[in-house]
Formats: structure tokens, C-alpha cells, sequence
């Protein structure tokens, strides 16, 4: 028989303003593991339903944004896109981003990673506090997306920038508290570098061999993206290009610092460097939650769902879930199957950019281990979140570098 599960405590989902409650979490994996929360959303707090609800895109779709606000067609972002038009433009995205082509993306890669890291070392030499959020991790996920799409890499800070602003804002709010409506309402700076970008390639008779140019040339349906869906989907990769591989990378090198042991044994062993990066992915969830929406009335695993519902994919529990996972709160080299977690969510609409993020990740890494001999925190260091309720990533990393 269907029931609600109706939580006998109170407990919002985006409530991580204080951090990541996993004690919550482990709580409701033992009583509850899929339960209606007091602010009427759902929540899937263990592996295998969250893996069975994400397969289900006809019945859940993605939706960070507020109930009740719609969005046009041609502006709704990838995740949000209803299946069959989804898995098209998925094709499309996947040319970008898919492990095959990001052969010469890892040379660049590494190129910067190893500039950033000489001049974050010289100035730990000359004795000033690197801040390794800012000086090291950001440039690197703003400039590599920038570079596959076309963008000046020079412009990264701006990618950064914005990318913070439309993630830490609300859009799209639609006629509130922003300047106009749409993504050009709620960020014109953005979408004007955006549509600039689009317009030359379109006046350029021999236009460079980048992805902006293919998304002109390609058709989804034998129709053309339109101007704003180009700019759509430029937008959704520049911010995710950036921000969660941005919080990964961060975690990391908190890890490093903070991880007794977990620098010598990388040095030790390089060939374990790949496994810290999902370790990482399995315990430091980027994503701590992914939201979606009940398309239907259904009935999911014993309870009744109802259209319009608000259901919460809980990530970073799912990720600790003793059902899977031995010792699920430990950082551990040595597990057997280190790609089970579900940091990149699961279904059709897994992250197109996991095989980019975990370059990216490695490559960092990689250099890291293979160019420190210790990373020292500031003596009053204390780990704060970045402020995005969905999102886990240390806000700033004040430290000495010590070069091997």
C-alpha cells in the first residue's frame, strides 16, 4: 500500500547553510530512506533509489529552480530539456566534452596547472599566503571550458565571476528583483559576451574550429539551434564547466593538506592518484543534492508521489551508504569498486562533463604530488562552504606551499 512517509521531524533538504548534515543523512538511510520532508519535498537518501529515480526521466525531470516559475523553451538549461530533444542535445554537448577528444585538452591543462604552481610556490617562498581557491583552482576549470568552446581563455576571472553569480543568485526569478526577464534579465554582462561570441563566428567566412562553431553548424531535428538556445547551452557550459570542477579541485587539495598520510602514499604510489579522485567525488560530494520535479502522479518504491511534487536526489548521502560502501566515512585507497558513487548523478542525464572533470582533477593532482613536499594551512584556518545549498567546496584555502 502507498504511503507519504511523512518525517517526524523537521528537516529542509537545502538547509547545508551550516554544512553538510550527515548525521541527518545516516538517520534517515537507517529509518527512512525515501520520506516526505516537513517542507513537502521528497527525499531519496540511499544509492539504489536514487539510481532507480534518475534512470526514470519521463516521471522526474531537473529543476533547481523555484516551484512555479517557468521557463521558454529555447532557455531552459540541459538538465531540464524532456526526453526525446534531451538525448539530442546531450549528442551535441558530448562532442565537446567526451573522453575521446580531450587529448589536447590535457596538454593545456597540465601546461597551466604547472604556471599556476610555479608562481603560487614563488610566492610562498617569498613568504606570502597563497590562497589556493583563488591563485590555483579557479583558473584552471574557467580556462580549459574556454578553450573547448571558443571563449578568450584570457577571460577566465570573468567565468569565475559570473558563474558565481548566477549560482549563488535565483534566477531565473522572472519579473523579480532582476533587471529584465529571462537569462538576459538576470545576467545581461554574461549573455552579451555570449551572444558577441556567436555573432562574430556568424560574420567570420572561415570561423576557428571550436565547439561554438560546430553548435552553429549543427542541426537537432534538421532545425538549427536558435540564437538564444546557442546562448542557452554556451551558458550552461561555461558555468558548469567551472563551478563544480572548481569545488572538486578544491576539495582535493584540501584533502592533501588535510589527509594525514594522503600525500606521502600518492608519492609512494602515483598510479592511486585516479582512485583519490573518485574517493574525493564518494565523500566530498560536489553535488550534495540534485533536484527534480514529479512530472505525474506515481508511485515510487511503495509511496505516492504527486505531480508537481519537489523530489530531492540526496548525493552525498547516497555516496555514504553502508549498503555499498565499508567504512562509508573513511577516505580509503583500496576500494574495490571506486566509480560506484553517484557524484555525477545516474540515468541519461549523468553529468556530460565527468570525463573533463576528472582530467581536470587528475591533472591538478598529479602536480600537486608531484611538485610538493607539504601543503600547511594557515595556522586559524577554518573550512567554510561555498554559500550554494546544492553545492560542497571549501570557499577558500589560505595556505603555504612547500615545493618537494
Amino acid at each position: 500500500m502507498a504511503s507519504e512517509a511523512l518525517l517526524d521531524f523537521d528537516w529542509d533538504p537545502m538547509d547545508t547553510g551550516e554544512g553538510i548534515p550527515f548525521d541527518v543523512y545516516a538517520r534517515l538511510r537507517r529509518e527512512q530512506p525515501i520520506s516526505k520532508t516537513s517542507t513537502g519535498a521528497w527525499f531519496l537518501a540511499k544509492h539504489g533509489d536514487l539510481i532507480a529515480a534518475a534512470k526514470d526521466v519521463e516521471t522526474f525531470r531537473a529543476s533547481m529552480r523555484e516551484e512555479g516559475v517557468i521557463v521558454p523553451p529555447d532557455e531552459m538549461l540541459i538538465s531540464e530539456i524532456p526526453e526525446p530533444r534531451h538525448g539530442q542535445v546531450r549528442k551535441i554537448v558530448n562532442s565537446a566534452v567526451a573522453a575521446h577528444r580531450l587529448g589536447r585538452v590535457e596538454d593545456f591543462t597540465r601546461e597551466l596547472t604547472n604556471s599556476l604552481f610555479d608562481q603560487a610556490i614563488a610566492r610562498s617562498k617569498a613568504g606570502e599566503t597563497v590562497e589556493m581557491v583563488q591563485d590555483i583552482v579557479m583558473p584552471v576549470p574557467t580556462s580549459v571550458i574556454a578553450v573547448l568552446l571558443g571563449a578568450d581563455a584570457e577571460d577566465f576571472e570573468l567565468w569565475g565571476e559570473w558563474s558565481d553569480e548566477i549560482v549563488q543568485g535565483d534566477y531565473p526569478r522572472f519579473n523579480r528583483n532582476h533587471r529584465g526577464e529571462g537569462l538576459a534579465g538576470a545576467h545581461p554582462e554574461f549573455t552579451k559576451y555570449v551572444d558577441e561570441m556567436i555573432a562574430a563566428r556568424k560574420a567570420d567566412p572561415d570561423p576557428p574550429d571550436d565547439f561554438t562553431t560546430r553548435l552553429l553548424r549543427t542541426k537537432v531535428d534538421g532545425i538549427e539551434l536558435s540564437d538564444v538556445e546557442l546562448r542557452t547551452l554556451l551558458i550552461f557550459l561555461l558555468v558548469s564547466g567551472n563551478e563544480t570542477t572548481r569545488h572538486l579541485i578544491s576539495n582535493l587539495l584540501y584533502r592533501l593538506a588535510h589527509q594525514e598520510g594522503l600525500l606521502a602514499s600518492l608519492q609512494a604510489d602515483p598510479s592511486l592518484i585516479p582512485v583519490a579522485v573518485e574517493e574525493c567525488l564518494r565523500l566530498d560530494s560536489v553535488v550534495i543534492n540534485l533536484v527534480r520535479t514529479v512530472l505525474h502522479d506515481t508511485v515510487f518504491k511503495g509511496h505516492a508521489m504527486k505531480e508537481g511534487d519537489r523530489i530531492f536526489f540526496g548525493v552525498a548521502s547516497a555516496n555514504r551508504d553502508e549498503d555499498l560502501f565499508e567504512a562509508p566515512d573513511e577516505f580509503r585507497l583500496d576500494r574495490p569498486k571506486p566509480k560506484a558513487h553517484a557524484a555525477f548523478g545516474g540515468g541519461p542525464h549523468v553529468c556530460p562533463g565527468a570525463s573533463l572533470a576528472r582530467l581536470e582533477a587528475r591533472v591538478v593532482l598529479e602536480t600537486a604530488v608531484e611538485r610538493l613536499a607539504e601543503i600547511r594551512l594557515e595556522p586559524d584556518f577554518s573550512w567554510e562552504k561555498v554559500p550554494v545549498f546544492w553545492a560542497n567546496g571549501p570557499a577558500r584555502l589560505p595556505a603555504t606551499l612547500i615545493e618537494r
